[in-house]
């Protein structure tokens, strides 16, 4: 028997894009006389929230690295190591 394709993996953006999609639909859904409309084109409001999870995460990455420490200004060479053993 062949095991059942596996669905890809979701990359944390593409997860972070379906939930700002959530958001971006559930912000625009208007009822009015007892039909859904959204106001805004679906199709756009997806490519809207892949674009922000994109800069999301590459704003994130940056903030990230600023934040870790920086090792500036140190050089260890091995004759320092050397004498440690003493």
């Amino acid at each position: 028997m062949a095991s059942p394709a596996q669905p890809p993996a979701a990359t944390p953006v593409h997860e972070l894009a379906s939930r700002i999609y959530v958001e971006l639909i559930g912000r625009a859904f208007l009822r009015t006389d007892n039909t859904a409309v959204i106001k805004p084109d679906a199709v756009e409001l997806a490519k809207l929230s892949m674009q922000l999870a994109d800069i999301f995460h590459k704003v994130e990455k940056v903030s990230n690295a600023a934040a870790a420490p920086q090792n500036v200004g140190y050089n260890v060479d091995l004759a320092d190591m050397a004498k440690w053993d003493k």
